[in-house]
């Protein structure tokens, strides 16, 4: 059990280690200086490094219950796996928080998607009335120009038989 309890923790540092590493490359690359972004990361690392600090993996063979065992030593094999249980329980508490901050990072973006969705097709009908207003105008234009041609040959017609006489 002992050497399960090494690798599940180990499997849960593990992703979160990277996290860490990513989010230290970003921030080495990233010339913007997001305050918050910043404190949330500098506060998992800070208690990542607490959390690491803090107690040391037990062996196997120190949480082995045999008929030889004195009831102290029974009590530190309780107490080591009370202390891993808990290591266990803020991992989880751990994880559970960055799960909780993606799922929000994931909500607003798809809000944003959304609206600028809305924003889009408002923008495509814009333009489909903005069209067709421009062919409304063209067909204004070419009947306006029609008219004055036609009052040209007309009146044209007559100034110069104004003129003649």
């Amino acid at each position: 059990m002992g050497n399960n309890h090494s690798q599940a923790m180990q499997e849960y540092d593990l992703p979160v280690e990277k996290i860490i590493q990513r989010s230290r490359q970003v921030n080495e690359d990233s010339d913007d200086d997001d305050e918050g972004y910043n404190s949330i990361i500098s506060t998992t690392e800070i208690e990542a490094s607490n959390h690491r600090g803090r107690r040391r993996k037990p062996r196997e063979e120190e949480l082995n219950i045999v008929a030889e065992n004195t009831k102290e030593e029974l009590r530190e094999k309780f107490i080591l796996l009370r202390e891993a249980y808990d290591d266990l329980k803020d991992v989880m508490t751990r994880l559970e928080f960055e799960v909780d901050y993606l799922k929000d990072d994931q909500d607003e973006r798809e809000e944003e998607m959304r609206l600028q969705r809305t924003e889009l097709m408002h923008l495509v009908e814009l333009i489909k009335v903005m069209q067709e207003e421009k062919e409304g105008d063209k067909n204004i234009i070419r009947r306006q120009q029609e008219i004055i041609d036609k009052w040209a040959r007309e009146g044209g017609g007559c100034q110069e038989e104004e003129g003649a006489e």
